[in-house]
């Protein structure tokens, strides 16, 4: 009976440990359009919070979204560590939750065989001050409507971002938490 206990404890440890690796703060950084000579805003504040009932770490991302560069932008991105990279890749899908402000944003996977940043991903609504769950399911994933055409591949994932859609967005702020694989 002990052995059984054992195991258990392991696997919850080993599933606690994965769930923990996209829900921690210091694997997450902030982009913008700067390197493109933009002059969009982005800044993110990772905090404990409690967010319907539920203490998670919530990374939170606000600025300004403007049009220096004609195609202005921000976002965050993870380059998963590698437990977390397998887990993604033999994975069906990815999900996550957002407390919104009322703008669009894309959730994309940044796959090495995509050259243009035409990622596969989805576009998510939010609703100002609502938690909304954006599910991905990898057979789901698609492309914009520009660049080159590539059918997702998880076996080519390398960084899992998201970013805002459109400009200008004079203010932005996006509470993003509790990452999940899809089996």
């Amino acid at each position: 009976m002990k052995m059984n206990a054992i195991l258990a404890a392991m696997i919850l440890l080993a599933a606690a440990s994965f769930a923990d690796s996209l829900n921690q703060a210091d694997k997450w950084f902030a982009y913008s359009d700067k390197a493109d000579g933009g002059s969009s805003t982005i800044s993110l504040a990772p905090a404990n919070e409690t967010i319907d009932g539920k203490e998670s770490m919530v990374l939170t991302i606000k600025g300004e979204v403007t049009t220096k560069f004609k195609y202005g932008y921000v976002g965050l991105a993870t380059t998963p560590d590698d437990e977390t990279m397998k887990a993604l890749k033999s994975a069906s899908g990815i999900k996550f939750k957002v407390r919104g402000d009322g703008n669009n944003y894309r959730l994309r996977l940044e796959t090495s065989d995509v050259k243009d940043y035409n990622f596969n991903g989805v576009t998510f609504a939010t609703t100002k001050g609502k938690v909304t769950e954006v599910v991905l399911p990898y057979a789901k994933a698609s492309q914009e409507n520009w660049g080159t055409p590539k059918k997702f591949k998880a076996e080519n994932l390398g960084k899992i971002s998201i970013h805002t859609v459109g400009q200008p967005i004079a203010s932005y702020e996006l509470k993003i938490f509790d990452f999940q694989v899809i089996k």
